[in-house]
């Protein structure tokens, strides 16, 4: 229960006397229980799940410290009878409008601060690190498994399946998040999710993809050319290339998001592309799969050692194609850890 100690402390800095959460990876993290649709209470002395009788019996398995409430008519009722203290918190980012107006009318007296509990989960412990480095090591696994099998003729879809099916059988939970399999002009989509478009000589394919392994995520994009690359596939195959390896140069401990971001992407500028590099380079990973803190231009807190980030440039040309290529890793004390181990060389299929 030291996350629980972690909260208490975060707590008393922010000045308030309970929170309630809500968000299902902030109630794993500092509780265990790894159900959903519960709202966990924590003040100074007291720690309780609220859930329904689909979760009760789970509660108690995975969560014994933590006491329980179950609810016939919704949590806020419940809610309501728990807190002593007006000086109240709730995660904010997990409640809606809706959510956040029904708790205020159940505790009409209390003054309500919105905090963001994803902050405090930015450094991952040694135990984390051994989930996310397997789930990394299982989508690696994976890809290379099916790199062999990457041919024209078959179905975006078809790859997405078969990838996700080699990511269950080395022991993934699931899929960290949709697919991506975008070939041709469709690699030009940073999100293109995996179609029944037919993979074709001369195409970018773009996969993006990652693990859960015990509740924690990976994420990889790997591009490659069906067949021969032709020179322009070369061109930007080699400035993301060299954008993604300047990221794992610069980026280190006290920079800033912002400032990450940025000499990468006034590399890609340099190179004549900064036009075709919407997105930003790259954003926290564990038990959820954006996590804080982010590589962007809106982070201007320095970055900690022990995140867990993603450093994930592209080149996206409208109705030709485009290159993604990304990697996971692990801001250490003086630089970074690269935890992605699928080689980045360009890779002709035939």
């Amino acid at each position: 229960m030291n996350n629980l100690k972690r909260l208490r402390a975060f707590l008393e800095a922010e000045k308030v006397d309970g929170i309630f959460i809500k968000g299902d990876s902030s109630i794993r993290y500092f509780t265990g229980f790894t159900g959903g649709e519960s709202l966990l209470y924590v003040d100074a002395g007291r720690q309780v799940i609220i859930t329904d009788s689909r979760y009760t019996l789970q509660v108690q398995q995975e969560a014994p410290e933590c006491e329980l409430v179950e609810h016939h008519r919704g949590f806020w009722p419940e809610a309501a009878k728990l807190p002593t203290s007006r000086n109240l918190a709730l995660d904010g980012d997990y409640f809606s409008y809706t959510e956040q107006q029904a708790l205020a009318a159940a505790l009409p007296d209390v003054s309500w601060k919105n905090v963001n509990l994803v902050a405090l989960r930015q450094v991952k412990l040694p135990e984390e690190m051994q989930k996310i480095r397997r789930a990394i090591a299982i989508s690696d696994e994976a890809f290379e498994q099916l790199l062999p099998h990457i041919r024209a003729g078959r179905t975006e879809m078809d790859l997405a399946a078969e990838l996700e099916y080699n990511m269950k059988k080395l022991g993934s939970e699931k899929p960290s998040f949709d697919t991506i399999a975008a070939s041709g002009v469709r690699s030009a989509l940073p999100h293109g999710k995996a179609s029944g478009k037919v993979v074709e000589k001369g195409d970018f394919l773009t996969f993006d993809f990652g693990a859960v392994f015990e509740g924690y995520c990976s994420d990889i994009t790997r591009t490659v050319v069906i067949g021969k690359a032709a020179p322009w596939q070369k061109e930007i195959y080699d400035v993301v290339l060299r954008a993604n390896l300047l990221g794992e140069e610069v980026l280190r401990p006290g920079l800033t998001g912002i400032e990450v971001d940025g000499k990468v992407r006034d590399y890609i500028s340099s190179r004549g592309y900064g036009a075709y590099f919407g997105h930003g380079l790259g954003h926290g990973v564990g038990l959820d799969i954006h996590e804080k803190p982010v590589l962007n231009k809106s982070n201007n807190a320095p970055l900690p050692a022990g995140a867990v980030v993603t450093i994930e440039p592209g080149v996206y040309l409208p109705g030709r194609g485009g290159v993604r290529i990304e990697d996971t890793v692990l801001v250490t004390g003086t630089g970074c850890e690269k935890l992605t181990s699928v080689d980045k060389a360009l890779k002709e299929l035939e």
